[in-house]
């Protein structure tokens, strides 16, 4: 009989033949006292991602601890990423996309620890490092600086995510799945929010995990464009989940990405004008 996990790693992966291979890997060196799974929700990837996490789990011994789905159609990212967490079994999940990696060997251990003697806590994440592969000469640098270690439901309601997916570990009992929550594009951030809505968000010391910032082809204007307006849409849903409570602070937040849209547009059109003069 299959020992219940404590934690449940979700990974989600498509496309990733360069990369899942070392995300998978950092999950497996994980050194804890418990009982651990990891969920690998591979949604259709037209490259080797099937082949080779199929080679990871025939070869590796520490391939029993892997709970491997492969979709025959592309369903969708967020789709695959609630489909992943539908199959989590464990006390607390663990989010890894299948692009980011784990560097510390530890990385669970330290954060259960502190879960499980601070009732208070609903989650906990770390700051990981960010390599932006699209522009190698960069050199790597923390994704972000915090001034604080203790966060709260409000401090989810910002312009940008304060936690990498790949840094965090929650309880399950906090999961809550909105109807809307698959139309969204910024599925941490909505997550973020609902699950601090049932307790606190604790910044555990050191960097354990790597960031790879491999951004594609989109043209920047419309990539930065649909970013904003998804952020839109992203806050007008929460904002209705908490039942409006939260309004005037939630409609700065959409009027700040509405003005980003509104000089996008701008810029846009004095780029064509030049174009045409020239």
């Amino acid at each position: 009989m299959d020992k219940i996990p404590i934690v449940s790693v979700c990974m989600i992966t498509y496309g990733h033949e360069k990369y899942i291979e070392q995300a998978i890997e950092g999950v497996l060196m994980q050194k804890c006292n418990f009982e651990i799974e990891l969920i690998v929700a591979n949604d259709s990837s037209p490259d080797k991602t099937h082949q080779i996490i199929s080679k990871i789990i025939e070869n590796d011994s520490r391939a029993s601890l892997i709970k491997y789905f492969k979709h025959e159609q592309n369903i969708g990212m967020m789709p695959n990423f609630l489909f992943a967490l539908k199959q989590c079994k464990g006390k607390y999940i663990a989010l890894c996309d299948g692009d980011d990696y784990w560097t510390d060997e530890n990385k669970l251990q330290k954060q259960i620890d502190f879960l499980d003697n601070n009732s208070e806590y609903i989650g906990c994440f770390h700051n990981v490092i960010t390599i932006n592969e699209s522009q190698p000469k960069i050199k790597p640098k923390p994704w972000r600086i915090y001034t604080k270690d203790t966060f709260e439901l409000f401090d989810t309601f910002s312009k940008t995510a304060l936690f990498h997916t790949c840094s965090f570990v929650f309880k399950k009992d906090a999961l809550q799945i909105p109807d809307w929550f698959k139309n969204v594009k910024s599925g941490d951030m909505a997550l973020y929010s609902i699950i601090a809505s049932h307790g606190k968000l604790k910044l555990i010391a050191g960097k354990m995990g790597v960031y790879r910032k491999n951004e594609g082809g989109v043209t920047a204007y419309e990539k930065i464009k649909q970013y904003h307006k998804n952020r839109v849409l992203l806050w007008k849903n929460i904002n209705g989940f908490y039942k409006y409570k939260y309004t005037e602070h939630i409609d700065a937040l959409i009027t700040y990405h509405k003005l980003e849209i509104k000089k996008i547009n701008r810029n846009f059109l004095k780029k064509i004008i030049k174009v045409f003069k020239a």
